[in-house]
């Protein structure tokens, strides 16, 4: 009997082998094609197909907030962009933190961005640049709406 199994053993060794080595490829590829497909696809996003939300801050409301994409990139963790349109006289929230790098620029009205202990009036075309972990925030000061747009990502290589 175990010079029959050694025998078969020997027999069957390399379909064995090739059968592993094809069940690992096979699951290192359904763990990529559900990656790949978990990942922000390149696009271009009218502002028409943009859903609008209200916005609130500790139950009250802030202004309206929409999101236009928002998942991982081949160089990015957790990039989102989007549209805020702050009420007048509101927040978001309040001065904040986060682990991505973030970007906005105010399409419309006047206000206040806090960023890393500066705070700066801003207006139409202003842009604000944040590094990770920097305090930042932004309010409305005027009598219209401020709409700002917003793009935040964290690199992959964890730089």
């Amino acid at each position: 009997m175990k010079d029959e199994s050694h025998m078969f053993m020997k027999k069957h060794a390399g379909t064995a082998l090739i059968l592993a080595l094809a069940i690992g490829w096979a699951a290192r590829e359904v763990v990529h094609a559900r990656e790949k497909s978990a990942e922000v696809a390149s696009a271009t996003i009218g502002l028409e197909k943009v859903a609008m939300s209200e916005a609130s801050d500790q139950g009250k409301r802030t202004g309206d907030v929409g999101i236009y994409l928002q998942g991982d990139t081949p160089g990015s963790r957790n990039f989102v962009t989007g549209r805020f349109v702050i009420d007048p006289g509101k927040s978001p929230h309040s001065p904040h933190v986060h682990p991505e790098e973030e970007v906005m620029v105010i399409e419309s009205g006047t206000g206040e961005i806090f960023c890393d202990g500066k705070t700066t009036p801003v207006g139409p075309g202003s842009v604000m640049y944040t590094t990770p972990n920097a305090s930042h925030g932004i309010v409305n000061t005027g009598k219209t709406p401020l709409t700002f747009y917003f793009i935040k990502w964290t690199n992959k290589s964890g730089g």
